[in-house]
């Protein structure tokens, strides 16, 4: 075998590692990237969860002010206004559910993205 050939056979050894390389590397930084994606949502998410509370604790206090409590706390949560923000409050802690088990799943993911065990020898 001349050199031009071990070379040729080098070089394309090298080629393919880099390969390799570049694919690992472009798998991770698109699980980093959707990661990112899934807690900017899931910042959100628990933001308008926080609205509704707020929401809440504001007629809460408006009737209070206004003389205007039910007798009885369960009653408090039949008004219109104060059911609709609980609707949606829950409806956000679903989404935050699922965003959460998305996240879990791309950090599994990401953690399993190896290089393949015949590159490795090579």
């Amino acid at each position: 075998m001349t050199v031009w050939e071990k070379t040729l056979i080098n070089l394309q050894k090298g080629h393919g590692k880099l390969m390799s390389f570049a694919a690992n590397a472009s798998e991770r930084i698109k699980a980093e990237i959707t990661i990112v994606r899934l807690r900017m949502q899931i910042d959100d998410v628990r933001k308008t969860i926080g609205d509704h509370h707020r929401s809440i604790g504001g007629k809460l206090l408006e009737m209070k002010d206004a003389d205007a409590l039910p007798p009885s706390f369960d009653l408090f949560f039949t008004n219109a206004e104060i059911a609709t923000h609980l609707e949606k409050i829950e409806r956000g802690q679903k989404d935050l559910e699922i965003l959460l088990d998305e996240l879990r799943h791309e950090t599994d993911a990401l953690k399993t993205v190896s290089v393949p065990d015949e590159e490795r020898s090579a």
